[in-house]
């Protein structure tokens, strides 16, 4: 049994008549890093929402561990373009905010000692505990929401284009971060990430599903050899990961153009 299944799920914002996804169907093993691909609006983020459960869907279902899910959880951390985090609070209180939620019974000093760590696991230093987030760089401020989500220990992690808006070293970085926390087996998860970036895709994901033109469904599901694909050191001149670039970028043009 599959652990997260999505069966002929459709989705259309109320009193718009344009359908976002339509008849979607996807089947994801426990521990899989997914990277949901596409054309900006194609329906990815809309996608993501519904796995989170900030969305439900016009029909259809999708269902964690064979419950269907109907509202947002612990179960699933989310971390968005736009860090979200609460302007007014600095970085430890909203990574605290989120613990207090999952363990009520921890006191505040084992919160806070908690939020203490979650920084360090993303190589932030304590002082970043009590900046607020106007204080930090965008980099800085998408490693809180990184730790954030990564203290929750929820076994699934959706991330919606967390480095769309980050310089492209800082974005390097971050990457990586993720490739390092994600081999953790301590903290093994299953991961959705949204991106329209194909090298990243390549560079993250053990799994790539390709999103066709709204209305969306998977055009393209391609599992990953990672021993045989890019690295970092290898990105640009590797003979496998060109020729996969190549394959990725012809299966989203070749879409658009059926649809024009």
């Amino acid at each position: 049994m599959s652990y997260i299944t999505v069966e002929n799920l459709g989705f259309s914002y109320e009193n718009n008549s344009r359908k976002i996804l339509e008849g979607l169907n996807l089947e994801v093993d426990s521990g899989e890093f997914v990277c949901i691909l596409g054309k900006s609006g194609c329906g990815k983020s809309t996608l993501l929402r519904l796995l989170s459960g900030l969305e439900m869907p016009t029909y259809g279902s999708i269902k964690l561990n064979d419950t269907e899910i109907k509202e947002a959880g612990l179960d699933r951390a989310v971390v968005f373009q736009d860090y979200g985090l609460f302007p007014w609070f600095s970085a430890g209180d909203n990574i605290s905010l989120a613990l207090k939620q999952k363990y009520p019974d921890k006191s505040k000093s084992e919160i806070k000692n908690m939020a203490m760590e979650a920084l360090k696991s993303v190589g932030l230093e304590e002082d970043i505990y009590y900046k607020l987030p106007k204080e930090l760089s965008g980099g800085m401020q998408q490693r809180c929401a990184i730790a954030q989500a990564f203290s929750l220990d929820s076994p699934v992690l959706l991330m919606d284009e967390p480095f769309g808006a980050i310089d492209a070293v800082t974005r390097a970085n971050l990457q990586d971060l993720i490739i390092n926390l994600y081999n953790n087996e301590d903290q093994k998860k299953t991961v959705f990430f949204v991106t329209h970036d194909v090298d990243e895709a390549i560079l993250l994901a053990n799994r790539i599903v390709v999103l066709g033109q709204s209305p969306s469904k998977i055009i393209f599901d391609l599992k990953l050899d990672k021993s045989t694909v890019m690295t970092r050191e290898n990105q640009f001149n590797d003979k496998k990961t060109i020729e996969l670039r190549n394959l990725l970028i012809k299966k989203i043009n070749e879409d658009i153009s059926n649809k024009l």
